[in-house]
């Protein structure tokens, strides 16, 4: 079940297939899981987990468009249990592949129109798409033959060198009414040659690393690869990442961190770490955070093959982040890496001790939460740092119990949908618990959800547990 369960996820997220297309992939889960938050009829939930249920079969044999199909359909179902009309389908397939999401600004943005998967229909009359970047001047073809290659404009520059992150939109037009949108995040830098010159150049000297000089190095390899055409995982604001980190250097200089409790927000951070050099992170700083006054952290560990954007805009569009911003508590979801699902570990403990350098962490109230192999990831954690959480969540999957006496008191919740195909593992774990004399284990099964949906649907279940510990 294991195996199963890496070989899911690294469909969304891994280097398998063409970049766009896994990007595009991930952009029609969100609308999925989008859809899913708003429809809470238990007959459409039903319909539309009937269709997910091929999904996995589909990644398995790599056929990404197809699962990009069976997703757009189980959303259909969620909307309404009528028939969708041909044209519609037709809208919804169509994509803009952007080749590079980093520009120059002394060129236009190209797009490639393309069909993510086909629909065996004749195509609809009055098709039509207008694509735009920003504030730019709108450009609307008729797409006569996929995929069709167009030049969209940037929108005028200011006089200032030019940095910044639009939003180019895609709207298919039926009739010239606009019945699809989508959209792609592009970065405009002029002179993108000429990036690794802006960015603090002794970062890689600073020893032992630090918060920032490691945030720098990071963004440094991420702002190459962008600018060679490598297409990520999600959008990725590179001209504020640029910005960014010529501000942490420059605040390096005079003595001041970046990173601080008087900058709340999410942000992307590369932690140093005692057992692996750096390990970069998607970190929630709630507004008002006082740095005397201690408030709990939740540690969220992520799928295989996903990264530490999962927790943040999947898992029902980042619902774990919402929890923690309601609660003014910290949140932090380290990139576990696939030598994790492999038998690796992340370095939780050391995590968390970097972090408390520089946020005020109730160290009595740290929680972890993990997703697949995340929640393996989570019984790992508690055996390799045992005492450091207050409770632990296991969802969609389970974890090898080694050392029972860490749980004797720990309150753990092991959630799996009744669809899962985890559902065998997530039973296991619970079963070697309450073997192991463990004495706070709850153990829920969620009907008509599967392993896709279990961490959106847990997770209102996983903050009770939190909250009635946090409050004693």
């Amino acid at each position: 079940m294991r195996t199963a369960s890496v070989l899911f996820l690294l469909a969304f997220v891994t280097p398998l297939v063409a970049q766009p297309e896994r990007y595009e992939l991930g952009q029609r889960l969100k609308a999925f899981e989008a859809a899913w938050d708003k429809q809470s009829d238990v007959a459409a939930r039903k319909r539309a987990v009937a269709g997910v249920g091929k999904v996995t079969s589909q990644f398995f044999a790599f056929q990404f468009g197809e699962a990009g199909r069976t997703l757009d359909e189980a959303r259909f179902a969620l909307e309404s249990d009528k028939p969708v009309s041909d044209d519609l389908k037709w809208a919804t397939a169509l994509y803009p592949d952007v080749p590079k999401r980093l520009i120059d600004g002394s060129a236009d943005l190209t797009v490639n129109l393309k069909a993510y998967y086909p629909v065996k229909t004749k195509r609809p009359d009055g098709l039509g798409v207008r694509l735009t970047l920003g504030a730019g001047k709108p450009v609307t073809v008729t797409p006569d033959k996929l995929p069709q290659k167009v030049s969209v404009p940037l929108p005028p520059a200011g006089d200032e060198r030019r940095r910044e992150d639009l939003t180019l939109t895609m709207e298919v037009l039926l009739a010239d009414k606009p019945v699809v949108k989508r959209a792609v995040l592009v970065s405009v830098i002029d002179a993108v040659e000429t990036l690794a010159e802006r960015l603090p150049a002794d970062a890689k000297l600073v020893k032992p690393p630090t918060l920032e000089s490691a945030s720098i190095v990071e963004r440094a390899e991420l702002l190459k690869d962008l600018a060679k055409g490598t297409i990520p995982e999600t959008d990725v604001p590179a001209a504020k990442r640029l910005a960014e980190a010529i501000l942490m250097g420059r605040m390096t200089n005079v003595g001041q961190g970046y990173f601080t409790p008087a900058k709340p927000g999410d942000h992307w951070v590369t932690v140093p770490t005692a057992d692996k050099d750096t390990t970069p992170c998607r970190l929630f700083v709630p507004k008002g955070l006082d740095a005397k006054t201690p408030v709990p952290l939740v540690v969220a560990l992520h799928g295989a093959g996903g990264s530490e954007n999962l927790f943040f805009e999947g898992y029902g569009a980042g619902h774990i982040v919402k929890l923690c911003e309601k609660r003014g508590w910290l949140l932090v979801a380290p990139r576990c890496g696939l030598a994790f699902g492999l038998g690796g570990s992340v370095p939780v403990g050391e995590i968390i001790d970097k972090l408390a350098e520089r946020y005020p962490i109730d160290p009595k109230r740290v929680f972890v939460v993990g997703h697949s192999m995340g929640a393996a990831g989570t019984i790992d954690a508690v055996q390799k740092y045992p005492g450091r959480f207050a409770a632990a969540a296991a969802l969609g999957g389970g974890g090898r119990v080694r050392k029972a006496e860490a749980f004797a008191d720990l309150p753990v919740f092991v959630g799996v949908g009744e669809q899962d195909f985890a559902r065998r593992t997530a039973k296991a774990l619970h079963t070697a618990l309450t073997d192991g004399k463990a004495k706070q284990v709850t153990f829920k099964e969620y009907p008509a959800v599967e392993h896709l949906l279990i961490v959106r649907e847990a997770l209102g279940d996983v903050f009770d547990v939190f909250d009635t510990l946090a409050k004693r």
